[in-house]
């Protein structure tokens, strides 16, 4: 089935080819069924050699490179070269990694061959790890490879491909990992994140290369009792320094995110408490708030969430959000940027006003099909004073959507294809300090920016 289904990328591919002569040929011609590339008819051959020996496709699990056969320039010559991923269940080493390479006849032949242990490749990626130029003057790409022991190991191994020379870098288990040029001299490194639960030692390695493999340079701790990395992330930090942002679960609830910078010639873990172990200053119970450029000045932001006060609570849980976003320099120290309310559910958010600090609740209102409100209230928190209201913020999707948008002294905050957001001012006696120009450039839709592999 895999087979059938790369000779149908292949002929598909040879039709667009064959489709720009079409108008110069002949009506036999015409009616001729295409015919594939004579380099890729030879791959083909080269592919079925495999599987006739008991092979089968075996594509990488995950990632953005996930087909059994990948053309990639790993030379840097401008011509591509044929990656192919194999199973050969009753080898030692069952795990194949064949890449072809075309000869002076254009013709794909094996050029080397990399094997592995393990059940799967979890994932590939292809990278200039070196920095290493041919004679050509082209730089080239290694293979990192993610081999899958089991279902709970892992181990992560570069590669580096001259001619028919393949040279293994590195080679260590790990949990997750980042390539990112974290020391900023020109040259990506790898960061290899290993949670260990039973020892409660779980690690940051940097591997850099030596002049002759990926060498372990430096290490840092992870925060201690993390159970598991929920989402990890190469930004920056304030003065454009680039870090490594890694979400990890906490045994006892919530979450932590450790920043790794390279600090003083080596990795280290800048917002970690010597005294606990931990990112204290980075936790959160309120785990549904990743960390983003919320404010799109290149930086990313974490979130401090506080729920806020809920007038007549009916439930112990929580539902509403006040959210201070924080920055952070390569010292660790954390900067105020803004607070919002944090609305998950309906993608979008508001900048709170400093002085709503204390004095707000908000509370849902859903009484129309279509028809989506939140609502601000003024309350110091009096259970015997009820909650003065003083803006409503309406998410509109229904067919009348247009004409309530404008309905008593509404204002348009947003729209979008199939959605209106507005507002409405609520007079009483607290003044808010916000105007409809005020309210319509604090309110903003949620960007998707956090990625939990990116």
């Amino acid at each position: 089935m895999q087979k059938r289904w790369l000779l149908s990328a292949i002929l598909a591919g040879a039709l667009m080819l064959l489709l720009s002569g079409c108008l110069f040929q002949s009506t036999d011609e015409l009616y001729a069924l295409p015919q594939p590339p004579e380099d890729f008819r030879s791959l083909q051959t080269q592919l079925d050699d495999v599987l006739k020996t008991g092979a089968e496709y075996a594509a990488p699990l995950r990632g953005s490179n996930t087909q059994p056969v990948q053309l990639v320039d790993l030379d840097g010559d401008g011509i591509q070269e044929a990656v192919a991923f194999f199973r050969v269940p009753t080898d030692e080493e069952p795990m194949k990694i064949y890449i072809y390479s075309q000869n002076d006849a254009q013709e794909y032949v094996l050029q080397s061959k990399i094997e592995g242990s393990g059940t799967a490749i979890n994932a590939v990626a292809y990278e200039d790890l070196d920095g290493y130029k041919n004679q050509n003057g082209y730089c080239d790409k290694e293979l990192v490879i993610n081999w899958q022991i089991s279902n709970l190991v892992y181990t992560l191994g570069a590669y580096s491909v001259r001619g028919d020379s393949v040279n293994e870098m590195m080679l260590t288990r790990y949990t997750d990992y980042a390539i990112c040029d974290i020391d900023q001299d020109g040259q990506k490194e790898i960061i290899v994140l290993y949670v260990d639960t039973v020892e409660d030692n779980s690690l940051a390695q940097l591997f850099d290369y030596d002049g002759a493999a990926m060498a372990l340079s430096s290490t840092a701790p992870m925060s201690k009792d993390i159970t598991g990395i929920t989402a990890r992330r190469t930004a920056y930090l304030q003065n454009s320094v680039p870090a490594l942002f890694v979400t990890s679960g906490v045994s006892s609830g919530g979450a932590v995110t450790d920043i790794f910078a390279y600090k003083n010639d080596e990795l280290s873990n800048i917002t970690l408490n010597q005294e606990t172990g931990r990112s204290d200053c980075t936790y959160r119970l309120n785990t549904s708030i990743a960390g983003q450029d919320i404010n799109g000045d290149g930086v990313l932001e974490l979130p401090k969430p506080t729920a806020l006060p809920e007038y007549q609570k009916s439930s112990s849980a929580d539902n509403f959000w006040s959210v201070l976003w924080q920055q952070y320099d390569l010292n660790g120290t954390s900067y105020d940027i803004f607070r919002t309310y944090y609305n998950g559910d309906g993608g979008w958010y508001f900048i709170l006003p400093e002085s709503w600090k204390g004095c707000i609740t908000v509370s849902r209102r859903d009484v129309l099909s279509g028809e989506r409100a939140v609502v601000f209230s003024y309350w110091t928190g009096d259970e015997n004073t009820t909650p003065k209201s003083f803006l409503t913020i309406y998410e509109l999707t229904g067919i009348n959507r247009e004409s309530r948008a404008t309905l008593n002294r509404r204002f348009i905050l947003k729209r979008e294809s199939d959605t209106i957001y507005c507002a409405e001012f609520t007079q009483n006696s607290w003044q808010c300090g916000l105007n409809e120009t005020d309210a319509v450039s604090r309110f903003n839709l949620i960007q998707p920016d956090w990625t939990s592999r990116g």
